[in-house]
């Protein structure tokens, strides 16, 4: 056992040789190929930071653009349903002007209408009390009567008025 615990320096040398030809060997074939792939990844990986980081300002941008896009056509939208809105007010008041002057006029033609009718009827009136005095003056003069007489004379006039 103890044989295991000393250091064999024949081993060893080999050991360090075999190594170094290792290193050697790994160096003049694999090693700059190795340095030059992780070289490689690692440039990729920053293109591809440098990208994401382009498209995420790229996006934030146009978010910023359409977020403003947005508030101009949400302030033109409400510009114009004030107007339309000030527009619908005016042409309302237009109409009920229109309306009330209207009305105003049919009420006067009315009035002017039903004037003239109570005239015309006051005319009638006028002109058939006229002619039922002439009548009865007439049927008083053509007979000179006495008080029952005209009393009878006026009541067939009465008669004759209603019968009309």
């Amino acid at each position: 056992m103890e044989d295991l615990l000393k250091p064999d320096y024949g081993v060893l040398v080999l050991t360090i040789c075999n190594f170094l030809l290792l290193v050697y060997l790994l160096k003049k074939f694999a090693w700059n190929r190795i340095i030059g792939g992780l070289e490689k990844r690692e440039q990729q990986i920053a293109e591809d930071k440098a990208q994401a980081q382009q498209a995420r300002q790229a996006a934030e941008t146009l978010k910023r653009e359409l977020d403003e896009k947005l508030t101009q056509i949400s302030d033109e939208a409400a510009k114009r349903l004030a107007e339309a809105v000030k527009l619908g007010d005016t042409q309302k008041e237009q109409i009920l002007a229109a309306a009330k002057e209207q009305s105003e006029r049919l009420l006067a033609q009315a009035k002017a209408q039903i004037e003239a009718e109570k005239n015309k009827a006051l005319a009638d009136v006028r002109g058939e009390i006229a002619r039922t005095a002439v009548l009865a003056a007439s049927k008083v003069v053509q007979q000179q009567m006495s008080e029952e007489s005209a009393q009878s004379v006026v009541d067939r006039v009465l008669q004759e008025i209603k019968a009309k």
